[in-house]
């Protein structure tokens, strides 16, 4: 259980937490939680003995929580065997949160509060009249750069690495989407971030070098999702975790039989009830104009999943790349896997993880989704990796108006 201990209250000889409300010290903590989901706020819950810093409480104060390794490791490398961070250097304070406290529940013996990050400033925004005029043909991701830049976020993470060139289309807003019209901004980037897919090949990082283009890439259309969280501080990052990348390697290694895994070990779900491979596009104004699209290798290797939909327009060229969006978002089943876990607390949303599934006989790279820490007399991580997928029906009511 932590204990004070000068400034900082250590966990044990490796961790140590250090809690400021309003620049104040917060003493007494014994326990401390965190969740987190792709495109939502981090949410943090403190529970502390200590009845005089209930004076430092209110709705709207600044919770800022340092909680990593103690300051004898925090400047060294932690070497660890393999299966576990695959030789990956720790960030010595990857689970820093800064945000903003949301409930207060005192009572005589304990008191808990819960705060939020800043995502949570977005959700609760000055509702404005949001156009297409106010973008025009821009990069999504840039778009949602701007949407993001608010009330102390710091976008400086969100550079162009995965901008697509301005020659491309894909990628780029449109004026007849169905996202537009007055709502808050997270209302308007989770719109955005739902209709933005990503195909590295497409982008400046490897249209500037041809020779690479097919080299790395275990997938000829590797398209990805983009996700956003503020996974440290005040940084909001916006990332799109390639697993198709052949160079990229996961951080953890996940197995039933590993040393770390406790409680319910590793559970997988494999899902096939949203899986589509054959996408019929038909206009609802004009009976002749009819698009259909398949992906012969998810149809050769789990059998043919078809469907039809109807498109309010006559824009061939619009009902193509929807048929594309529906192909490259839903030909795979939908894989998850849950897992807790000891020694895991650096993990981070986006970080792509190697579950091994015996009974299955596979293993594959899956993104981080969600996350959750506890601390109290232990530390014990929760992750959730796999594919967050939306469904046809918002989709499309999303790509028109």
């Amino acid at each position: 259980m932590p204990t004070n201990f000068g400034s900082n209250q250590y966990v044990n000889e490796l961790y140590n937490i250090r809690v400021t409300i309003d620049g104040i010290e917060l003493p007494g903590i014994t326990s401390l939680n965190f969740k987190h989901k792709v495109n939502s706020s981090r949410v943090a819950t403190l529970t502390f003995e200590s009845r005089q810093s209930l004076e430092m409480l209110r709705i709207g104060a600044v919770l800022k929580i340092n909680f990593g390794l103690s300051d004898a490791y925090a400047n060294k490398i932690i070497t660890v065997e393999d299966g576990t961070n695959m030789g990956h250097v720790h960030t010595p304070n990857p689970n820093d949160f800064f945000g903003k406290i949301k409930v207060i529940r005192p009572s005589l013996k304990t008191t808990s509060l819960t705060a939020m990050d800043l995502v949570s400033d977005l959700a609760t925004s000055t509702i404005n009249d949001i156009r297409w005029s106010d973008y025009g043909s821009q990069d999504m991701y840039m778009v949602a750069k701007d949407v993001c830049e608010h009330k102390g976020i710091d976008v400086s993470l969100v550079n162009e690495s995965t901008k697509y060139p301005e020659s491309q289309k894909a990628g780029k807003l449109k004026p007849d989407f169905n996202i537009y019209g007055p709502q808050t901004r997270a209302s308007f980037l989770n719109k955005l971030i739902e209709l933005m897919i990503f195909n590295p090949l497409d982008t400046n990082t490897f249209t500037s070098d041809s020779g690479i283009r097919d080299t790395y890439m275990s997938d000829p259309l590797p398209y990805v999702e983009f996700y956003y969280a503020i996974r440290q501080g005040k940084q909001m990052e916006i990332f799109a975790p390639n697993k198709f990348d052949k160079r990229n390697k996961p951080v953890l290694k996940v197995g039933p039989n590993e040393d770390n895994i406790v409680g319910d070990g590793l559970v997988g779900q494999i899902d096939s009830s949203t899986l589509i491979n054959t996408v019929t596009i038909a206009s609802s104004q004009d009976t002749t104009k009819v698009v259909t699209l398949e992906d012969k290798s998810s149809i050769e290797k789990h059998g043919e999943f078809a469907k039809a939909f109807s498109f309010d327009s006559t824009n061939t060229n619009r009902m193509k790349e929807l048929a594309y969006t529906i192909i490259q978002k839903f030909k795979e089943p939908t894989s998850t896997y849950k897992m807790e876990l000891t020694g895991a607390e650096w993990v981070q949303l986006g970080d792509l993880v190697e579950v091994t599934s015996p009974i299955m006989g596979t293993k594959s790279l899956f993104p981080v989704i969600e996350k959750e820490v506890s601390v109290s007399d232990n530390i014990v991580t929760k992750l959730a990796v796999g594919s967050r997928s939306i469904s046809t029906k918002k989709l499309l009511e999303l790509v028109q108006r």
